[in-house]
């Protein structure tokens, strides 16, 4: 028969695991420095795809201006800066090369084929290799068209990408052109040789260049959602919380925040106050880390 005190001793031991057990669940649950490094590290990689891929906004507007596929907010035709929209192919001025089937501007549905060859560098710094297919229902600003964008052998700053980029635009009064956003089926190999897939719905909502006869002054708010896997880190989610900023004129988001979940540990990225940069700020648990933005 056990004694009181044995009793005691036991019950005494029996506490001190539950607590040990405890504390180690809660370790494991917890932000360490590895686990966060490891979740920044999937943070960024994650960026990475998301402004890979909407770079091809960049490159479709800007694509669409020149070869006259696109009107502005009133209504007006943008000016093609004296290029012959009824050639089939031209050479933009920054060495892409544009070929439009079929060329009548006035003729849709058509497809728009931005070759960059074997690399092109944008003044702003930005390589690009390879090709975008873009197909097209009707102008680029002009509501209920539909963009969908694909990709043959794309990089960007040496993130190469497929899958499908969609772009629908709307008009909203007093507002401007705003586009529904959304990347379907999307992969990506980093510079490094990981792959991993990719899928978002974002919406860009026009605040700065409204009425313009010309993209060039065109500022976006874009909100929303994406996901990134790969079979090291797993599948990290991300919900922007503040609107990201993106500017004609910077190749880099310049604000806003966005939040990250992997696992079960949460993070924040945050892009900056307005510099135009290529650097923004990545928090997860107690570990804080400045990344290189990939364009």
């Amino acid at each position: 028969m056990k004694t009181k005190k044995t009793i005691i001793t036991l019950m005494f031991a029996a506490s001190v695991m539950a607590l040990s057990l405890n504390a180690c669940k809660k370790s494991s649950d917890s932000t360490s420095g590895t686990s966060d490094t490891s979740a920044i590290s999937a943070s960024a990689s994650a960026t990475a795809s998301e402004m890979v891929f909407d770079d091809s906004f960049d490159v479709v507007t800007q694509s669409s201006e020149q070869s006259n596929l696109s009107v502005n907010s009133t209504g007006g035709t943008i000016s093609t800066n004296s290029l012959t929209t009824q050639n089939a192919s031209y050479t933009t001025t920054a060495g892409a090369i544009i070929t439009v089937v079929p060329a009548d501007p006035s003729v849709f549905p058509k497809t728009m084929t931005i070759d960059y060859g074997t690399g092109v560098t944008s003044p702003n710094g930005v390589l690009r290799k390879g090709q975008i297919i873009v197909n097209l229902t009707g102008e680029i600003r002009v509501a209920g068209s539909v963009i969908s964008v694909t990709y043959n052998n794309y990089s960007v700053n040496g993130y190469q990408i497929n899958g499908t980029y969609a772009m629908i635009p709307k008009l909203v009064a007093g507002v401007g052109v705003n586009y529904n956003i959304t990347v379907s089926n999307g992969s990506i190999t980093q510079p490094d040789g990981t792959t991993a897939t990719y899928s978002g719905t974002e919406t860009f909502t026009q605040v700065g260049g409204i009425g313009t006869s010309t993209i060039t002054d065109d500022t976006y708010q874009v909100t929303g959602n994406f996901s990134y896997h790969n079979t090291s880190t797993g599948t990290i989610t991300a919900n922007i919380t503040n609107p990201l900023v993106k500017s004609t004129d910077c190749e880099d988001i310049t604000s806003g925040t966005i939040a990250f979940t992997d696992n079960k540990l949460k993070g924040t990225l945050d892009f900056g106050s307005g510099t135009c940069d290529n650097l923004a700020t990545i928090t997860f648990g107690v570990t804080t880390q400045t990344i290189t933005l990939a364009r």
